[in-house]
């Protein structure tokens, strides 16, 4: 409900007639790569995520741990609070039997790693794309993000310090393994991986970026190379916003108000949320529907 009162607020002064002529006009070529680039970085997201698990003691071929990845992006989709990573861990455990609490944290690890690159790299990427004068919004964003890291980061430190105390004072024992399974997951990961995880990161994250990049030229603008990558990160930051299944609503907005700071046209803008939302969200859902059918087929003939 939230998501379709913002999107019908943002796009109520629209001439839909202008808006989709723009859209019909765009080089559906740039558009097929922009697709591409995104499903890359999604590619890329679950090599990463198959790193973490190799760490915390999880073994799992690419290609499933593809799949789970990109059918919990499915649910994450079509459902709020980012139900989609419990979603992931429980088809992890049909798959490999390992519990759900220990591959939960190496989603918790896989956020630090997401939050740890892309806010170095939107302020970067804001510093070129504005010449120094990046707008008060962005700074206070940035600012308010960073010190999500820094108490993400503490936060972990003072539960792997109390946590074993809890566990071996507390009457609650599935409360307790669960915990422990957590604590675990964090622990197993490995000094020598964190280079090549921050490296994966910064890498997908940039082939994102990408995304917006190409649908720029699909329309025939041209803005230069970093902030289209720049609005595209920020971008799918805001997916992570759980009020929204993938930030519907919110993301649009936003998209809508850093491409202003370019003076580009309203319509203008709505069509590049429109053509990057088919790629991010609606492709999504339209190919994880099939890909979850697919998939719960597939298990129910392995479990028989």
């Amino acid at each position: 409900m939230i998501s379709f009162f913002i999107l019908y607020w943002i796009f109520l002064k629209l001439d839909f007639l202008i808006l989709v002529n723009t859209i019909k006009n765009a080089n559906f070529a740039w558009f097929l790569i922009a697709l591409m680039f995104f499903y890359t970085s999604i590619f890329l997201k679950s090599i990463r995520w198959k790193l973490l698990l190799k760490d915390a003691g999880i073994d799992i071929r690419l290609k499933d741990a593809s799949l789970i990845f990109y059918l919990s992006m499915f649910v994450n989709s079509i459902i709020p609070a980012k139900i989609g990573d419990i979603y992931r861990s429980y088809l992890l455990k049909q798959q490999t039997g390992d519990p759900i609490s220990l591959s939960i944290s190496t989603v918790f690890l896989e956020r630090i790693f997401d939050l740890s690159t892309v806010l170095p790299l939107l302020l970067i990427f804001a510093y070129i794309s504005f010449e120094r004068d990046i707008p008060f919004e962005i700074i206070i964003t940035l600012k308010y993000g960073i010190l999500i890291i820094f108490a993400l980061i503490l936060l972990t430190l003072i539960f792997l310090k109390i946590n074993r105390y809890f566990v071996k004072n507390t009457d609650f024992k599935v409360v307790g393994n669960i915990l422990s399974n957590f604590e675990k997951g964090i622990r197993t990961l490995k000094i020598h991986s964190i280079p090549k995880l921050l490296l994966l990161s910064i890498i997908s994250w940039i082939t994102e970026g990408f995304t917006i990049y190409a649908i720029f030229f699909a329309l025939g603008l041209n803005y230069g190379l970093i902030f289209p990558i720049f609005t595209d990160l920020s971008g799918s930051l805001l997916t992570a916003v759980p009020f929204t299944p993938s930030g519907l609503g919110v993301v649009e907005y936003a998209l809508i108000f850093i491409l202003n700071l370019k003076n580009i046209s309203i319509t203008e803008s709505s069509a590049i949320v429109v053509l990057y939302r088919l790629i991010s969200y609606f492709s999504i859902v339209f190919f994880g529907t099939i890909v979850n059918f697919w998939y719960e087929f597939s298990l129910k003939k392995y479990l028989k």
